[in-house]
């Protein structure tokens, strides 16, 4: 008897509801039919905490945050402010995406939150788009480039 083989390929994220695939994290934040719609937080390892998606066929998963790490490149400021008078609780709110504006531990996360929502959109995600220089300061988003691979 012969046995079958399937051929796997490596997948950066499957859509639970419909099973589209994408097969790298350009691809999945170029895809239009994508939305960041919250961040799921962990006080303990911020980058433990997950990003939430979703996707037009009514689909809503997460991506753990430390999958986007490399996209900031600023600084990462040792205390956290949550419980302070300056603090306006964002990360404790999950569908809550702006920046902090508070000098905050987890100030990057939200910056990273931005960068996933400016990402360029296209019609045919296929198209791999390439990040250099992202440098994020005080001054969000300065010198975002894109270029086409």
């Amino acid at each position: 008897m012969e046995r079958l083989q399937t051929k796997t390929h490596p997948v950066f994220k499957k859509c639970p509801n419909c099973g589209y695939e994408w097969e790298n994290r350009e691809l999945f934040l170029n895809d239009p039919d994508i939305e960041i719609i919250g961040y799921q937080i962990n006080f303990i390892q911020l980058l433990a905490g997950y990003f939430m998606f979703n996707h037009t066929c009514k689909g809503t998963f997460t991506v753990p945050a430390k999958q986007f790490k490399d996209f900031y490149k600023g600084p990462i400021f040792s205390k956290r402010a949550t419980g302070s008078d300056e603090c306006k609780e964002f990360c404790l709110q999950e569908n809550e995406l702006r920046p902090c504006p508070v000098q905050c531990e987890c100030a990057y996360v939200r910056e990273i939150i931005s960068i996933i929502k400016k990402w360029p959109k296209h019609l045919n995600s296929k198209e791999i788009y390439q990040k250099d220089d992202i440098q994020i300061s005080s001054d969000y988003y300065k010198n975002i480039e894109m270029k086409k691979i």
